[in-house]
């Protein structure tokens, strides 16, 4: 059966600087999802041998952050990561998020929208390391002059907010040109997408749409069936919806009052709220047929990458 064979594979390791840097078995991050990632994603991706991750904004106060922390502490003693966004106008309590993290010592902490420069001394002073999202070669030189541990490559096809560079150029681009271990992020839905990334140069891969369509996704139900019966034709790129350009599944948006076959700002009907109703996903979605635990997911896609780098042609 096939979760006896996805089981078959929970005591496999692939190491990686990735994997050897954050003490997980498989290079298998889960992104940090807004309304979506809570302590029951992250257990499982986790427990499953990958790295589970949240976003300190999915918690409204300071004692619900720290809940959320000690649930998580209580239920898997795997190392865990949070997103962290480090400007004042999208996160005014980020220092004070960051105090409570440093408290916990959480293995990883991923900065969005900022300098990391500002947390690196302290993170690493209790044992945490700093990766940062980037789309361009620009941004990623200045987290990487100010002390990021890896890069979180956000490229073309990504669920949320994602670049416009492909995978194919991006990945291997930001390796070379950078030095830094990178995390692929971008349309992973599967081994053959994870191989693909890893012979790009990658050094792990940064999974999200994927971990929305499981069981352990704090997403609706109906947000999960409409990214297991969505195909990649219909994502939209747009920064219409949150002022910066990201990809959203179409349906959602058009159920919202939004007509993106018009030039124009849209009118998105008031009575939806656009970071409630207005669902992000990405290219992925091409190969997500079903709603399965997320330990499936992690250990499925650890067992078909090594399914298909065994049967890649060879030289003869």
């Amino acid at each position: 059966m096939e979760s006896d064979r996805n089981e078959s594979f929970s005591l496999m390791k692939i190491k990686t600087p990735v994997t050897e840097m954050l003490g997980i078995d498989l290079p298998i991050i889960g992104a940090p999802m807004f309304l979506v990632s809570y302590p029951d994603l992250v257990v499982a991706v986790s427990e499953a041998g990958g790295l589970g991750t949240f976003p300190s904004q999915n918690y409204r106060t300071l004692e619900e952050l720290r809940r959320g922390l000690e649930d998580i502490r209580s239920r898997t003693k795997k190392p865990i990561g949070v997103n962290l966004i480090l400007h004042k106008a999208h996160n005014p309590n980020w220092a004070k998020h960051l105090e409570i993290l440093l408290e916990f010592k959480v293995e990883l902490i991923i900065t969005s929208l900022g300098s990391p420069r500002s947390i690196i001394n302290e993170a690493k002073s209790v044992g945490t390391k700093v990766f940062c999202d980037v789309t361009t070669l620009r941004h990623a030189n200045l987290v990487a002059k100010s002390g990021a541990d890896a890069l979180v490559a956000v490229a073309q096809g990504a669920g949320g907010h994602a670049g416009n560079i492909s995978p194919f150029s991006l990945f291997p681009y930001l390796k070379k040109e950078i030095g830094l271990p990178v995390l692929a992020a971008g349309a992973i839905s599967g081994g053959a997408q994870m191989a693909a990334a890893m012979s790009l140069g990658a050094d792990a891969v940064y999974i999200g749409t994927r971990l929305i369509a499981t069981k352990e996704a704090a997403a609706s139900q109906e947000y999960k069936e409409m990214i297991v019966e969505s195909a990649p034709e219909e994502i939209v790129y747009t920064e219409k919806i949150s002022g910066i350009p990201a990809n959203w599944l179409k349906r959602s948006v058009e159920r919202a009052g939004d007509n993106f076959h018009n030039e124009g700002s849209g009118d998105i009907d008031q009575e939806f709220k656009r970071w409630r109703d207005i669902w992000s996903a990405g290219h992925g979605v091409a190969q997500i047929d079903s709603i399965i635990p997320a330990g499936d997911v992690v250990r499925g896609m650890a067992a078909e990458y090594v399914d298909i780098i065994n049967k890649l042609p060879r030289p003869v």
